[in-house]
């Protein structure tokens, strides 16, 4: 390789797309399971929805991060 780190940047790329899907699912997951527990008084549907925001906001982390290192790079 000639030291060009182009494989850095092409996983950078690669991480940024994989963490932008899961993000989407996740938001999706919990907007439905909180829509979906509130309309059926289900405790176990909301509990799970936030697990499903927490995971999103992991991701969100993760993405933040991989974003910053190529743009500091």
């Amino acid at each position: 390789m000639s030291g060009c780190d182009c494989e850095i940047e092409a996983k950078n790329g690669e991480e940024r797309r994989t963490l932008i899907t899961l993000l989407i699912i996740n938001g999706a997951m919990f907007l439905m399971e909180i829509g979906a527990g509130i309309v059926g008084n289900s405790t176990a549907l909301i509990a799970d929805s936030l697990d499903m925001l927490a995971d999103a906001s992991v991701y969100a982390l993760g993405l933040a991060e991989v974003w910053d290192s190529t743009t500091t790079s």
